[in-house]
């Protein structure tokens, strides 16, 4: 879609499954309800004149609203700067910011225990994501499991048979995780010897756990001593003051890193938030994903028929249209001057999703794409703007679905490191954008 109007379709009203293209609608919705200037803000509260000296007398809160960036050494900073030894009461873990599921409807069972699915609950600490090891030396020998210390997670791998590639090829086996209540991962299956202990990442499961575990931790670095208990909230209390507080970089700088760095756990909380701040009303999927077409609907942009799950696109039940992705994109064109959007997205060869995808690789279009990915089993997709030879910058959608190849030929592909069949259908049409010729699809 250039100046004059869109020069090129086909099959341009099929609903495609947007894979992490849906992260440009989130990311605008985002912009034009929260406005730059929003940043996640986590604060701890007490009653006024609650606090005499080193002693906080009476019941403490914590409301959690969702930051994606708050890591435990925040946390552990939070606690450091009440400037107190003592709890005389309570404290009480706010998470009303969120309600429903903390995983979207869609999403592949078989992802929770990777940190790409971590869950969306206003709790989040360090990506609700921990590392682990596990140690496979011998071949015969059962593998073992390790934490880092003072990480509120346990992993067993007793049932981990270590064996050689070829055997696990013959056996079908692999590595896999069973997860529990209280954080604790099971691995089980087979795999390959290595002389060091080869890294692991999971995905919280027991959010509750994860938040009240990561709290008390943070409370005994800090020396902190309370006479009552965790009690979880969904409501901050009346009349409360500040006693300290915790912000976000802004949202631009968060935006860019959902974009260029095509994070889901951002995503999600951003649509959570925006339902939450639509509706003033505890964010959720549903919240968020109505939110999203009010907020575009108002701006000229229409999603009705598309169907929106989540705001990641990680979720199978995303459907959307390249015209309705097209209008998202030529909205971000006319008013980028306000909006400063397109600076946040990869470009090809720099940055980001886009620095090393083979449709981009050729010289000549060193930073001349700026376009979020989507890729998930099935999907390849690129939605975005790119700047012509000739001066022009135009909007552009490739959405390629239902992608296949016989186990023959994708063996082939993957032992050659030829370019896959798709991205070679996908660098064919930028570079015809690019140079300003007509483009050509067999039917």
């Amino acid at each position: 879609m250039g100046a004059g109007g869109l020069e090129y379709q086909h099959n341009l009203d099929d609903l495609m499954t947007p894979a992490s293209t849906m992260k440009v609608i989130t990311a605008l919705a985002a912009r034009l309800e929260l406005g730059a200037d929003f940043r996640f803000v986590t604060e701890i509260q007490a009653k006024p004149g609650a606090k005499s000296g080193d002693t906080l007398n009476g019941d403490l809160w914590i409301n959690f609203v969702g930051d994606p960036t708050l890591g435990r050494m925040d946390l552990l900073t939070l606690f450091k700067d009440l400037g107190i030894t003592r709890i005389t009461g309570n404290v009480f873990v706010n998470t009303g910011a969120y309600n429903g599921y903390e995983r979207g409807n869609g999403w592949s069972w078989g992802d929770q225990s990777l940190c790409f699915t971590a869950p969306v609950g206003a709790v989040i600490i360090d990506k609700n994501c921990a590392y682990g090891t596990v140690t496979a030396t011998q071949i015969g020998r059962p593998a073992s499991a390790n934490s880092p210390a003072g990480v509120p997670i346990s992993i067993s791998a007793e049932n981990v048979d270590v064996m050689t590639y070829g055997d696990m090829a013959r056996q079908s086996c692999s590595l896999e995780v069973d997860m529990a209540r209280g954080n604790h991962y099971d691995l089980r299956g087979c795999i390959a010897p290595s002389k060091d202990p080869q890294g692991l990442r999971f995905a919280i499961y027991d959010l509750e756990a994860w938040g009240w575990d990561n709290i008390r931790w943070a409370m005994d670095r800090a020396g902190i001593k309370h006479d009552g208990a965790l009690r979880l909230t969904h409501q901050a209390p009346v009349g409360a003051e500040t006693l300290a507080s915790h912000s976000s970089k802004a949202l631009p700088e968060l935006l860019s890193h959902m974009l260029k760095r095509s994070d889901n756990l951002y995503a999600d909380t951003f649509l959570k938030t925006v339902g939450r701040h639509y509706y003033n009303m505890p964010g959720s999927f549903r919240s968020g994903t109505k939110a999203v077409r009010a907020i575009l609907g108002k701006a000229g942009i229409r999603l009705d028929n598309a169907s929106l799950a989540d705001g990641s696109g990680l979720s199978a039940h995303n459907l959307v249209s390249a015209r309705q992705m097209l209008e998202v994109l030529a909205y971000i064109q006319r008013n980028d001057a306000t909006l400063d959007f397109i600076r946040l997205l990869p470009s090809s060869q720099v940055d980001g999703t886009l620095a090393w995808r083979g449709s981009v690789t050729a010289p000549f279009m060193k930073n001349r794409v700026h376009a979020k990915t989507g890729t998930v089993t099935g999907a390849s997709n690129l939605a975005g703007f790119i700047d012509t030879a000739n001066g022009q910058r135009k909007a552009f959608v490739v959405f390629q679905n239902s992608l296949s190849l016989d186990p023959a030929t994708h063996e082939r592909y993957r032992a050659s490191k030829a370019r896959w069949p798709w991205t070679t259908f996908e660098k064919g049409i930028l570079e015809s954008i690019y140079q300003n010729q007509s483009i050509q699809i067999a039917e």
